[in-house]
């Protein structure tokens, strides 16, 4: 009966890695899930209701989504310091205990009061930064626990597991928070929000153990803040994410504006064959997700980071080129491939550079640099386009081969100095 007992642990944790994990990653899949209905219900909200044939819609729609990505900028540096103060479990569960409290706040005032047009905007954009804001707190502290409770050889493991669920979550919600918002109204559609959350917190409270798993920083918080920044540029392996995030976030803004135009007026796809393609980016990330580990056993962690970079690169300079139908799925099939590497050695990078004590603040350097670098790349391809219109001929096509362009420098200029870093070693033995 011992035997049976312990070969089920066995299996267990060969699976599940350990019942932290197990809760942790439940938690976190919860989480995003809400995060993700909330992003897409409101769209349509705003799109089908709120301001439907209205001339303020694109305006409404710009600024519902600057009220989740500022955070991302301003709040998530502060946030990092504050996970390293504080006990980061704790932090993760009154991070989903605000976002709870906050999205029942909203229903209530909206379904007892009569309030306008605008008024009710105004506390959709305050939900959504709430909601971001406390995303801020809650992803480095899980980065934080997920340091310490995982095996250094199964960290990949632990990130392609992570990787293939919130995939898996974002198609089921980007289809889900649409259908709730036409079926049941925006009330029971943030309900679900409300339920996914609770059941985070609830997945949270039962881990074992984790409540002082980590140290705790004592310097002054504008101190650690500094000595945290310092740490993530001066470390090579850091550097590295921070570059290659930043090239990425610059090239996705760039693609948040052109790739739908470009399929619909250069490729000429019909909107079904555009969902078709569409969909084939996630496909390729859940691929990824099922066969990162047999490919890390002939690249390490960092030169997979690089290698993805470069794929990543030329799979948009094919698109680029006017592929037909098949091939342009079969390259957004590749991208998603890439993709999907890039996205899950991250995590393995961060744990392997960082010591104990230094993750909230590091980790939370990423997500500003990503969401600056995006938003600039956004900002500078709309407020171009129309000029280039009347230089270039394929206009969309030649701004994702720039996109393309500044992946394939950065992950070149990695591949050089990771070289210059190795003749450098070998010439001081």
């Amino acid at each position: 009966m011992v035997f049976r007992t312990n070969q089920g642990k066995s299996r267990f944790a060969g699976v599940f890695i350990s019942r932290n994990f197990s809760l942790l990653w439940l938690g976190q899949a919860l989480s995003s899930f809400g995060e993700f209905v909330l992003e897409s219900t409101i769209i349509v909200w705003l799109v089908t209701d709120l301001f439907r044939d209205n001339t303020f819609l694109p305006s409404a729609v710009g600024l519902a989504v600057a009220a989740s990505a500022i955070p991302r900028v301003l709040v998530a540096p502060l946030a990092g310091a504050w996970v390293d103060r504080l006990t980061p479990l704790y932090v993760m569960i009154t991070a989903d205990a605000i976002r709870v409290i906050n999205f029942l706040i909203f229903i209530l005032i909206y379904s007892l009061s009569g309030l306008g047009q605008m008024q009710v905007f105004a506390g959709v954009l305050l939900l959504l930064v709430m909601n971001s804001s406390a995303a801020q707190f809650f992803n480095p502290s899980r980065q934080a626990i997920m340091q310490v409770i995982i095996p250094a050889e199964r960290r990949v493991e632990a990130s392609a597991k992570t990787m293939f669920s919130l995939t898996g979550i974002s198609v089921l919600s980007a289809s889900v928070g649409p259908a709730l918002f036409v079926w049941v109204g925006p009330i029971w559609a943030l309900l679900i929000n409300v339920l996914a959350f609770s059941c985070s917190a609830l997945c949270l409270v039962a881990t074992r153990g984790l409540g002082a798993a980590l140290p705790v920083e004592r310097a002054s918080f504008w101190g650690s803040l500094v000595a945290g920044l310092r740490f993530s540029w001066g470390h090579p392996s850091i550097r590295t994410l921070l570059t290659g995030v930043a090239l990425y976030g610059f090239s996705l803004g760039i693609n948040n504006v052109v790739l739908s135009l470009y399929a619909f007026k250069t490729l000429g796809l019909s909107p079904r064959e555009y969902g078709v393609v569409l969909a084939a980016f996630p496909i390729g990330g859940l691929v990824a997700a099922l066969l990162v580990r047999p490919l890390l056993k002939a690249l390490s962690i960092r030169r997979a980071f690089t290698v993805a970079l470069l794929c990543l690169g030329l799979s948009y300079l094919g698109y680029a080129s006017h592929p037909p139908f098949y091939l342009a799925w079969a390259l957004m099939f590749c991208c998603g491939v890439c993709f999907s590497v890039f996205a899950m050695v991250q995590g393995p990078m961060l744990q392997e550079a960082v010591p104990a004590g230094y993750m909230g603040r590091v980790c939370a350097t990423v997500t500003p640099v990503l969401a600056i670098a995006s938003l600039t790349g956004t900002l500078v391809c709309s407020q171009t386009i129309n000029l280039a219109q009347g230089v270039v001929g394929d206009v969309y096509g030649g701004y994702i081969f720039i996109a393309a362009g500044l992946l394939l420098t950065g992950g070149g200029l990695m591949l050089l100095g990771e070289r210059a870093g190795k003749h450098r070693v070998a010439y001081s033995k």
